[in-house]
């Protein structure tokens, strides 16, 4: 399976990206981090389907193929729609419908992680758009998720909320879990590009991604943690009517 060429050349006299090296840095850690993050729940599918001895007959195999087919074809899109979007000029900011974003996310991930690792999502009826990319938004719930899994290695149950701010301006993404959690040495440089305390992985640039967007769109980001209790991020991002 290949992916498209990528200009060398793309990001080249453009005024609307910041430029120099650390710039450079993030876009090409961010597509491999997003990327690889999509190809770890198809390969997750596979792997779940390899440890079955009869898997052509095997409860529910269809749906984890499909998992894992929809994991596969996202990753191409986000290269393609990388690519695509940094030659052009973002005049104007998309909106998305938290609760489809979400939606798709559910149904990734659910026909990919282990038994261990429990997953609910809770979105209110009518809630706004959100002003931002709408593969922007899952891309970040999805490296939030999968941070949260990294911390469960025992498994347990991460939570998804959606609701709208008090003063109704605001749509409040929330990823909470119970795990391992983080020190408050580490909350300082949670958000330094490429500092992680995973031991292997393309760890270091998930949350990094994560603000960048969130910045971008207009939004805020707050992360709550306490050693051994678990952590919880929420994305905070401008609604429409």
């Amino acid at each position: 399976m290949s992916g498209p060429e990528i200009d060398e050349n793309i990001f080249a006299g453009r005024a609307d990206i910041p430029q120099g090296r650390l710039a450079l840095q993030i876009s090409t850690a961010g597509i491999v981090h997003d990327l690889g993050n999509l190809i770890q729940v198809a390969s997750s599918a596979l792997n779940h389907l390899g440890r079955d001895p009869n898997i052509a007959t095997a409860p529910g195999a269809g749906f984890v193929l499909a998992g894992a087919k929809t994991a596969l074809e996202r990753a191409g899109c986000l290269v393609r729609q990388t690519i695509r979007t940094a030659g052009e000029n973002r005049g104007e900011i998309a909106h998305a419908n938290v609760g489809i974003c979400l939606a798709d996310i559910e149904s990734i991930v659910r026909s990919a992680w282990d038994e261990n690792i429990h997953l609910e999502v809770r979105v209110p009826p009518d809630l706004p758009l959100v002003r931002c990319d709408r593969a922007g938004l899952q891309n970040a719930v999805l490296n939030l998720l999968f941070n949260a899994r990294d911390a469960m290695p025992d498994g347990g149950l991460i939570s998804v909320d959606a609701s709208v701010s008090e003063n109704s301006n605001q749509v409040d993404v929330c990823v909470e879990d119970h795990g391992v959690g983080m020190t408050s040495e580490t909350m300082v440089r949670a958000f330094d590009l490429f500092f992680t305390t995973k031991g292997e992985g393309l760890g270091g640039v998930g949350l990094p991604m994560v603000k960048r967007f969130v910045e971008e769109s207009g939004g805020t980001i707050d992360v709550e943690s306490s050693l051994g209790s678990g952590t919880t991020v929420t994305l905070r991002l401008p609604a429409t009517r």
